[in-house]
């Protein structure tokens, strides 16, 4: 579930910066040309950035983490009774559990992945008795009665996930984007494009690594 770093625009603008005075004019006489300012262009590389940004990694890391988790969890749903589906799908869905709370839903979870494994170990048995078979179409109607809920909790889980991505990448772009102005701010640039948009360019600096050290040492 990881989401690649990106910045929001692919053209930064310093804004501060043209109205101090840093824009050269766009028309020089031929006298004062040869002592002109150098324009010079920040670059950034995403990809980098995205590899190096500690925080932005370990948030990242997280998310990968609960989403794994809820995966792992949700085939227990499948077979849960009808007071333990409510009980699961209210507990599972918070960020943050008590103690009781994860108890519980590890209690809950063992008898749904128990239920589970005995309805696999019948399916795979090759003389079943009538009780064999009465259990098994048990299971088999618990799981056709679960999965209308099971869907719903899946789906809300994974649009909560999501939401969390967004909230994650807004954040930490929105960091990127403070300290790359001021890193072109202490630098004098004019303005920060990233990395793969520069083909070639005489005036052009990378400020990844000034940029990263400044995010990692926050």
């Amino acid at each position: 579930m990881k989401t690649a770093f990106r910045f929001r625009s692919s053209l930064f603008v310093l804004g501060a910066l043209l109205g101090a005075g840093a824009l050269i004019s766009p028309v020089l006489s031929p006298v004062h040309a040869q002592n002109a300012p150098v324009a010079t262009v920040g670059v950034v590389d995403e990809d980098k950035l995205a590899d190096g940004y500690e925080k932005y990694k370990a948030a990242v890391d997280a998310l990968d983490k609960r989403a794994q988790e809820l995966d792992q969890k949700m085939p227990a749903r499948e077979f849960l009774s009808e007071e333990e589906g409510k009980n699961f799908d209210a507990i599972v869905a918070k960020d943050k559990l008590t103690p009781a709370e994860t108890t519980q839903l590890a209690g809950l979870v063992k008898s749904g992945m128990d239920k589970r494994a005995e309805y696999m170990s019948l399916i795979g048995k090759v003389n079943r008795t009538d009780a064999d078979n009465n259990r098994m179409k048990t299971l088999q109607d618990t799981m056709s009665k679960n999965s209308g809920a099971l869907r719903e909790i899946s789906e809300k889980l994974l649009a909560a996930i999501r939401a969390l991505q967004d909230a994650t990448d807004k954040e930490y772009i929105d960091r990127a984007d403070s300290v790359v102005a001021q890193v072109a701010g202490d630098k004098k640039l004019l303005m920060v494009v990233r990395k793969r948009a520069i083909l070639w360019s005489a005036g052009s600096v990378d400020i990844t690594n000034d940029v990263l050290k400044r995010l990692n040492a926050s």
